[in-house]
C-alpha cells in the first residue's frame, strides 16, 4: 500500500481541492494507495465531510512539527500549489527527507500565479495541470530528458459522479450560465456590459458563485439590464442549474490564472456548448467550432451568444461534441489513471532532502547570484522578499523598488507596481494577501498603497502609505506619494506635514515646492480640527442669556440623544463674544450636569465640541460641509448674520428627530424627513385639475384616517413641476379638505413635496422609502427617472404591502 499525504493550503470547495478530491477517490478504486490530508488552515467544514466521504484520512493539525512527522510516515508527499504566502512558505521550509510531487493548479505564465524554475527544480515530479501550462518555457526550456523523467500533464480532475444523471429540464428563459469565482481577477471585467448587449427576448445570465456579485448587480442597474441577470451566490447542487442551461458563458480576463476549470469540464460533460476567450488554460480545453465557441473581442462573444440562440442545430451539434470530448480527456477516474503510475514511478526514487533555491544533483556554488542573494536586507522585510521569490521572473519591478538606489528607476518601477492587475495587486497570491500574512512588512505596505492610490481608494491607500513609513519604509519618495494622495483627499494638515518632510530631504524637488505652495491658502481655511462626522449641526447661543442657556442646551442634547442616527451627528456650538475658557468652562458645567441630574448617556452620541475662534476662510469652508443650523427662539443673530450662517438650512428643535441622515453614493450625506413609514407618489401634475384635486385628496383622507398617521410620511414627486406651482396645488387641497370634511391632514401625517432631485439624491431616498403608492393617473417619466418600478408597491385600500 503506497501512502500519498496530500499537502494544500486551505481544504475548501474550490477547483483544486475538488480536484484533489477526486483524483484521491479513483486512485484507491484503482490501485492500492491510501491518501492523507493536511489543511495548513482551517478547513471548509463541507469540504473536509466530501473529502473523508471520499476515503481521504484527514490529519488534524495545523502546527509544522506535526506535520512534518506525519511526513516522515508517508512515501509521497503531494503539494498542491497555487502561489499564497502560507503554502509558499511551507515548501521553503526544512522539509523532512520526502518524494515530493507538486501538482500546479494554475495556468502559471501571469503575475502572481507563476510557475517558476525554482519550483519546477524543487520537486521529484513537477504537473502542470492542461495542456497550456505543460508548454511554458519553465517545463520546455528543460532538457528533453529531465522533462521525460520529472514532467508530467494531467488534467485537474472533475468528479462527473456530481453530474453525470444531468437531464435539461424545461424553462422559460435562454439560459446563459456562469459558475465560479465571481471576482475581476478571474473574470472578465465587461462581462456585465458584455452579456447585457445581447440582443435577445428572452435571455437570462445565469451567475452561481460568490464574490463581486452586489457590484455587478449596481453594473447591470445603471445601465437597465437588472431583468437579464439572475444572481445567486455560492451553489452547490451545480446540477440543478446545469439542468436549465442552453449555452454556458465563461468570459474570463487576459491575465486569468484559470487552468483546468472543472466547472467548464462539468458543463462541457453535461452537453452543455461553452463560448470562452482563449485566455489562460482555456484556450486549450474548448476546441473551437467543435466542442464550443473561442471568441476573441466583446463583440464576437455577443455575437456568439445570439448566434447559437438562432441556430438551436448548432448547440445540439456542439454539446454532443463537448460531451464525448470530456467523457475522453477529463474527469477524475481519467486523471486517476495518469496518477497512480506517477506514484509508482516516484516510488523507485529514494526519500531526498532537499534545499530551496538548488535543484538535485547539484550545488549552491553551480547557481547564479541574485540581488537579494548579495544584498544585506534588513529582516524586517523578509515578507517583500519572499514575495519577490515567488514571483520568480516576473519580480522585476518589485526588485527594482526593494534594492536599486538610482531613484528614477525606482519610481519607473513602483509606477509599473501601481499599474498592476487586479490579480497581482489585490487577488489571490496578490500583494494584498502577502501583505495580510506579513503584516509588519514596510515593503508590502508601500506596493499595495500604490495599487491602492491607482485605483483612485485614496482613504485606503493612505492607510497604508502610513504603515509603510512606520514599519522602516521610510525614504523621501513615499512621504511625496503621502502628501500627493493627502491632497486628493482633501486633507490638507497631513499633505503640508508629508510635503514638508520630503522637502527636507530634497529641498531642490519643484513638484513638492509647488505642492506647498498650492496647500499654503488652503491652510488658511483648513477645519480638520474640528474632527468633523457624517452630520455636522451648528448651534448659535446666546451666551448673554445664562438664565435660558442651561434649559436650552439641555433640550437640545436630550433631543439629539434621543436621535437614531446619533452615532454620526457632531454638534458645533459657536461661541464668539465669550472667551474659550470661559466658554469651555460653561459648557463642561452644563454636561456634567445633565449627565448627572439627568442621567443622560453621552456615550454613543452626538459627539459635542466648541468652535473655537474661526477666520473667515474656515467660516466659509464649514458652512459648505454643514448640513445645517439647530434654530431657537434666542440665539446670536449678530454672528449668524456675520459669518453668513442664516443662508445654511435652519431645522427647529421641535422637528430635529423627523430628520434622518441619508448616504449618497459619492460619500456626502444630507439630512431628510423621514419616519417609520415613508411612501412616495408621482402625481402626474398636468392632468385636469379636478382630476388631480380628487386623486390627491382622497390619497390625503385615506392616510391620515389611518391609526399610525404619526408614523407616515409621505413624499409627492415634484420634480416635473415647479416648488412654487406644486405648493399652491397642495395648500388647496389641503384647505378644502379642511372645509369640507374638517380633517387637517397635516396634523399627524408628514406631507412633504421632493423637490427637484439629482440622481444621487433619488438613489438615497429610494434606498430609505417603504413603499410606492400607486395612483390612477401617474408621471411615468418621472417613475422611470426615480428608478420607481424597483420599489414595493403598497395598496392603498387594504393598507398592506
Amino acid at each position: 500500500m503506497i501512502k500519498v499525504l496530500h499537502i494544500i493550503d486551505w481544504l475548501c470547495l474550490g477547483g483544486a481541492a475538488r480536484g484533489m478530491i477526486a483524483t484521491s477517490k479513483y486512485s484507491s478504486r484503482l490501485g492500492q494507495f491510501e491518501h492523507y490530508l493536511v489543511s495548513l488552515k482551517p478547513p471548509d467544514w463541507m469540504a473536509l465531510e466530501l473529502a473523508e466521504q471520499s476515503g481521504m484520512k484527514f490529519i488534524n493539525t495545523l502546527d509544522q512539527t506535526e506535520i512534518f512527522e506525519a511526513i516522515k510516515t508517508v512515501d509521497i508527499v503531494q503539494v498542491h500549489y497555487w502561489n499564497n504566502p502560507k503554502l509558499f512558505e511551507f515548501l521553503r521550509s526544512p522539509l523532512p527527507e520526502t518524494r515530493l510531487l507538486i501538482w500546479f493548479h494554475v495556468a502559471g505564465e501571469y503575475p502572481p500565479q507563476v510557475i517558476t524554475k525554482e519550483l519546477v527544480d524543487y520537486a521529484d515530479f513537477a504537473i502542470p495541470c492542461n495542456p497550456y501550462s505543460y508548454e511554458l518555457p519553465v517545463f520546455q526550456s528543460l532538457p528533453d530528458a529531465v522533462r521525460i523523467e520529472k514532467i508530467g500533464m494531467v488534467y485537474d480532475a472533475a468528479d462527473f459522479e456530481r453530474v453525470a444523471n444531468i437531464q435539461p429540464k424545461p424553462h422559460q428563459n435562454f439560459n446563459v450560465g456562469y459558475i465560479g469565482s465571481v471576482s475581476f481577477s478571474k473574470m472578465h471585467q465587461d462581462y456585465v456590459a458584455m452579456s447585457a448587449a445581447v440582443n435577445l427576448p428572452d435571455v437570462r445570465f445565469v451567475v452561481c458563485g460568490g464574490g463581486v456579485e452586489d457590484y455587478l448587480k449596481q453594473q447591470a442597474e445603471k445601465i437597465n439590464a437588472s431583468e437579464k441577470f439572475d444572481f445567486r451566490g455560492f451553489v452547490e447542487d451545480i446540477a440543478s442549474v446545469i439542468e436549465t442551461l442552453d449555452i454556458y458563458g465563461y468570459p474570463l480576463c487576459e491575465d486569468t490564472y484559470a487552468a483546468a476549470e472543472l466547472n467548464l469540464q462539468e458543463v462541457m460533460y453535461a452537453g452543455i456548448p461553452p463560448v470562452v476567450f482563449p485566455h489562460g488554460g482555456i484556450k486549450r480545453l474548448v476546441i473551437n467550432n467543435y466542442t464550443g465557441l473561442v471568441v476573441k473581442s466583446q463583440l464576437e462573444y455577443t455575437q456568439a451568444i445570439e448566434y447559437l440562440y438562432h441556430h438551436p442545430e448548432e448547440r445540439i451539434r456542439l454539446g454532443q461534441n463537448a460531451k464525448e470530448y470530456a467523457k475522453q480527456l477529463f474527469g477524475a477516474e481519467n486523471a486517476a489513471k495518469q496518477l497512480n503510475p506517477i506514484y509508482e514511478k516516484l516510488m523507485q526514487l529514494p526519500k531526498r532532502k532537499r534545499q530551496w533555491g538548488i535543484p538535485m544533483g547539484s550545488s549552491l556554488l553551480d547557481q547564479p547570484l541574485s540581488l537579494l542573494d548579495v544584498l544585506e536586507l534588513p529582516g524586517k522585510f523578509v515578507g517583500a522578499q519572499t514575495f519577490i521569490k515567488a514571483l520568480g521572473h516576473t519580480a522585476e519591478p518589485f526588485l527594482v523598488s526593494l534594492t536599486a538606489e538610482n531613484i528614477d528607476l525606482i519610481l519607473a518601477a513602483e509606477e509599473q507596481i501601481a499599474a498592476s492587475s487586479m490579480l497581482l495587486g489585490l487577488g489571490e497570491g496578490s500583494i494584498c494577501q502577502y501583505r495580510d500574512h506579513y503584516i509588519n512588512d514596510g515593503y508590502l505596505r508601500l506596493w499595495l498603497a500604490l495599487v491602492l492610490r491607482h485605483q483612485q481608494r485614496i482613504p485606503q491607500a493612505i492607510f497604508e502609505f502610513q504603515n509603510a513609513i512606520n514599519l522602516g519604509c521610510n525614504h523621501w519618495r513615499v512621504f511625496w506619494y503621502l502628501a500627493e494622495s493627502a491632497e486628493q483627499l482633501n486633507d490638507i494638515v497631513l499633505a503640508e506635514k508629508a510635503v514638508t518632510r520630503v522637502l527636507q530631504f530634497v529641498p531642490d524637488f519643484i513638484k513638492a515646492q509647488q505642492l506647498y505652495e498650492r496647500l499654503q491658502p488652503l491652510l488658511e481655511g483648513d477645519i480638520s480640527h474640528l474632527g468633523l462626522k457624517d452630520i455636522n449641526l451648528l448651534l448659535f447661543l446666546d451666551w448673554t442669556q445664562e438664565e435660558q442657556l442651561y434649559s436650552q442646551l439641555s433640550a437640545i442634547i436630550k433631543t439629539l440623544v434621543n436621535h437614531p442616527d446619533k452615532r454620526q451627528i457632531k454638534l458645533l456650538i459657536d461661541h464668539q463674544g465669550i472667551g474659550d475658557e470661559d466658554a469651555d468652562l460653561m459648557l463642561s458645567s452644563m454636561m456634567m450636569n445633565l449627565l448627572i441630574e439627568d442621567e443622560l448617556d453621552v456615550e454613543e452620541g452626538p459627539d459635542v465640541s466648541l468652535l473655537g475662534q474661526l477666520t473667515q476662510p474656515q467660516w466659509s469652508n464649514l458652512l459648505s460641509i454643514v448640513q445645517g443650523r439647530i434654530c431657537l427662539d434666542l440665539e446670536n443673530s449678530a454672528t449668524i448674520e456675520a459669518v453668513h450662517a442664516d443662508q445654511i438650512p435652519q431645522f427647529p428643535l421641535e422637528e430635529l428627530l423627523d430628520w434622518r441622515s441619508l448616504k449618497l453614493e459619492n460619500g456626502g450625506w444630507e439630512l431628510w424627513k423621514l419616519r417609520e413609514k415613508n411612501y412616495i407618489v408621482f402625481p402626474d401634475w398636468k392632468q385636469p385639475e379636478e382630476t388631480l384635486y380628487l386623486e390627491l385628496a382622497h390619497l390625503f383622507q385615506t392616510l391620515a384616517t389611518l391609526p399610525n398617521q404619526n408614523e407616515i410620511t409621505l413624499y409627492l414627486n415634484s420634480q416635473n413641476i415647479s416648488d412654487e406651482d406644486a405648493n399652491v396645488i397642495l395648500s388647496s387641497i389641503v384647505m378644502n379638505l379642511f372645509m369640507e370634511t374638517e380633517l387637517d391632514v397635516t396634523v399627524g401625517l408628514e406631507i412633504l413635496l421632493t423637490g427637484q432631485l439629482t440622481h444621487l439624491q433619488s438613489q438615497a431616498l429610494g434606498s430609505r422609502l417603504t413603499a410606492r403608492i400607486i395612483l390612477l393617473h401617474e408621471d411615468q417619466n418621472a417613475i422611470a427617472n426615480f428608478n420607481g418600478e424597483k420599489i414595493p408597491v403598497y395598496d392603498l385600500e387594504k393598507n398592506r404591502i
